[in-house]
């Protein structure tokens, strides 16, 4: 991470941590490429490997992938042509499989590569396997030479003559990864035979279908979104090292104190508590002071979701003491934390005090847990502290400066130090890093002061602020964006009416500002068109790509504006779903959520009309539900089980209620935002023929592929396509009988 523009460094190939722009992406020529050293900086970047992997390929949307491990080279294909258009995705939606596809000559190109185990004489190895998929959709033969790396194995012998309506299949293998080890590479003809492509690809795809068996399940109106929650989780794995959970591979390769922190949490959030012991070995405090402070953090919501107080009280020695340190460092002004460079420049920043009440809380909660009468009322009497002295000095500083917004530094104004940067996103740091808002009420923070009754002011603050940027974006370290783009919109989860904005902050990284299928640049400072389409993408990027401790704030607010446990047993159902997800006829979901003691349980969300139905399954929550949604307030006309708070828009259901179906006096209203183009959609998505109306009826639009087939096509996609910075866009029919009555609408 960083909380900003954090100059870490990095040994190896990466160097420095570097700005990487668009015009320095070599590309491929015709015939083979002339071996290069790994040039991990380019700004295409993702990655495919496999679990706990030690160094991971880079991939880049031209097919090439970087290998590091002591080889140092990049290979690639010499088809790629350099095209105007291409795109670039995850096989299968969200496989570690990065998918290229062009058009050249009249064929489809389509080059695909993952990574994949395999033992050879009792050594583990990482090999990267590669297709080139040739399709001719001329009327003529034609000759489509891969033209592959000499480094890299062919696993079959084909004719690179294509014959009309044919596809012709290259493979390729080479190892890239030892996992840390120091044996030997594998002999050429032993990695040749140990399989070929499709062999595999099964087991690669079996193996992540079996590791995201094991944490919450989405289903959203927008499946995107769950293709980067279960995209996001993977990477997290391959990005690892063992078991240490790292930030990135071509920069950030390491362990960081406060990332750390963040992403453990958020796998046990999501279900991921098969490793969790492993993962609490490695916390450590000794870069930043606000990872000292949320250090309880993760061992409390281990002990929440496990029950396992055997393991936390053998631990809390340690625990104990990073509490303690809270009470030493706060020597800040009226009482409030010390100095700290957490938004990569000195200052008393507000998001350490949060940091500090949001440790002091979890701690408490260990203690209670623990039966440490002593240490648990030590905590409170310390948070009470705390949160009184921050409170003064936060509303010394806003009244002696007229504020309407809740400072980045409890001191002073934003206008005294680097939140005044023009388009620089540490405005929202204490919207995200602080977590005091959110995570603070989950363990039973009361919202009081003006961090919570300027919350939804500091939202509207901050965005009214930024220059020539569109909505849902919140400035990057400074410029466009940030991997922590949903993430910022975490304390919206706690305010009144910014409740759905981490869910349109991660539909802005989808549409705008992907540097890799799902993979984001932490610092983001200029995106636009590039020939990977749909959308726009990243033109420039700092830090690494993916970078892991974004992508896990980005997953946490999605999970969490679903579904969210409090400390007391009580789970929070829909509090941050977007209007858009009220339309009629909607169903989102999530199962498999782990909740208190080891148990795990499911609630699904349909719409009909102004009626919203929520069902339960699995285990009940001790402390029951509240179905707490945001346009629920003030317009709930009855609810079939429950006790009904029509102001707050919440029903609170016992632990034995199961199903409760609301009844709303109206339904949301939306905005139209124009028509579609549904041809330039198509052929934005690859399907070469554009679009075609096969009858008569709204419902028989459909793409033509290259191959001349009539396909489906998704409405509400070609609405997201149409309108990237319209986030929450989707398609509405205005009569079937009327193929020409599709339009899109938003909030």
């Amino acid at each position: 991470m960083n909380l900003a523009r954090r100059p870490r460094l990095r040994t190896g190939l990466a160097g420095l941590v570097v700005l990487v722009v668009i015009g320095a992406i070599l590309q491929a020529q015709v015939g083979h490429p002339t071996p290069a050293l790994a040039a991990t900086t380019q700004v295409d970047s993702g990655v495919v490997g496999w679990d706990g992997d030690r160094d991971a390929a880079i991939v880049h949307r031209d097919g090439s992938f970087d290998i590091r491990a002591g080889k140092n080279i990049t290979v690639g294909f010499g088809i790629y042509n350099n095209p105007t258009k291409l795109q670039w995705t995850n096989a299968g939606g969200f496989y570690p499989a990065l998918t290229t596809q062009f058009e050249r000559d009249n064929t489809t190109v389509t080059i695909t590569s993952f990574g994949d185990r395999v033992v050879l004489g009792g050594n583990a190895y990482v090999a990267v396997y590669s297709r080139v998929a040739v399709f001719n959709h001329d009327t003529i033969s034609r000759t489509a030479n891969p033209a592959a790396s000499a480094q890299l194995l062919a696993l079959n012998s084909t004719s690179t003559t294509v014959q009309p309506g044919q596809t012709v299949n290259h493979d390729y293998v080479i190892a890239v990864d030892k996992f840390g080890a120091s044996y030997a590479w594998p002999s050429n003809s032993a990695l040749v035979a140990a399989g070929g492509y499709d062999a595999h690809y099964q087991h690669m795809t079996t193996y992540w279908d079996s590791k995201l068996a094991g944490i919450t399940q989405l289903s959203v109106p927008d499946p995107r979104l769950v293709n980067a929650f279960k995209a996001g989780y993977i990477y997290t794995q391959i990005v690892k090292d063992g078991n240490n959970l790292n930030v990135g591979e071509n920069g950030y390769d390491q362990l960081f104190d406060h990332d750390l922190i963040g992403i453990l949490v958020g796998l046990m959030e999501e279900g991921d508590l098969s490793t969790a012991q492993a993962y609490l070995q490695t916390l450590f405090s000794s870069q930043y002071p606000d990872a000292t402070y949320k250090h309880s953090w993760p061992w409390a919501v281990y002990l929440q979701k496990t029950g396992d107080t055997a393991y936390v009280a053998a631990n809390f020695a340690t625990i104990q003491t990073r509490a303690h340190q809270i009470a030493a460092d706060a020597t800040g002004p009226g009482g409030t934390m010390m100095t700290s460079n957490a938004i990569d420049a000195n200052g008393h920043w507000t998001v350490d005090d949060q940091s500090a009440l949001l440790g002091l809380l979890a701690y408490k909660y260990i203690a209670q847990r623990l039966g440490n009468g002593t240490e648990a009322a030590w905590a409170a009497s310390q948070y009470d502290t705390l949160f009184a002295a921050v409170n003064n000095q936060l509303q010394s500083t806003i009244n002696a400066n007229g504020l309407t917004y809740l400072p980045c530094a409890v001191d002073v104004p934003n206008t005294a130090n680097r939140c005044a940067d023009t388009n620089d996103a540490n405005w929202a740091s204490t919207m995200l890093f602080g977590r005091w808002n959110w995570d603070g009420l989950l363990f039973g923070a009361a919202q009081t002061g003006p961090m919570s009754t300027l919350l939804d002011a500091t939202y509207s603050y901050g965005f009214a602020h930024l220059s020539g940027l569109p909505a849902h974006t919140y400035g990057g370290y400074p410029g466009y964006s940030t991997a922590y783009n949903a993430g910022y919109g975490e304390a919206g989860l706690a305010s009144s009416g910014h409740r759905s904005e981490g869910v349109y902050g991660y539909q802005f990284m989808i549409n705008n500002t992907q540097s890799a299928p799902y993979s984001w640049w932490e610092g983001i400072p200029t995106a636009g068109a590039s020939n990977w389409s749909p959308g726009a993408h990243a033109t420039s990027g700092t830090g690494s790509s993916p970078h892991i401790w974004g992508q896990a704030n980005a997953s946490k607010v999605l999970l969490n504006s679903l579904i969210a446990e409090k400390s007391n047993g009580q789970v929070i159902v829909g509090r941050g779903l977007p209007n858009e997800w009220l339309r009629n006829g909607q169903t989102m979901s999530a199962t498999n959520y782990p909740i208190s003691n080891g148990n795990r349980m499911g609630a699904t969300i349909t719409t009909s009309g102004t009626s919203v139905t929520l069902t339960l399954t699995g285990a009940a929550p001790t402390g029951g539900v509240a179905f707490d949604v945001p346009y629920f307030a003030g317009k709930i006309g009855s609810a079939s089980a429950g006790t009904v708070d029509n102001a707050n828009g919440v029903i609170t259901l016992g632990p034995g209620i199961r199903n409760v179906t609301v009844t709303l006096t109206s339904t949301p209203p939306f905005t139209l935002l124009g028509g579609l183009d549904l041809t330039s959609y198509c052929t934005s998505i690859g399907n070469i023929g554009g679009a075609s109306l096969d009858g008569s009826t709204a419902n028989d639009w459909k793409c033509i592929t290259n191959s001349g087939t009539h396909v489906g096509m998704s409405m509400d996609d070609a609405c997201a396509w149409g309108y990237l910075t319209n986030e929450g866009a989707f398609s509405q029919l205005g009569s079937l009988g009327d193929p020409y009555s599709w339009k899109c609408y938003a909030s």
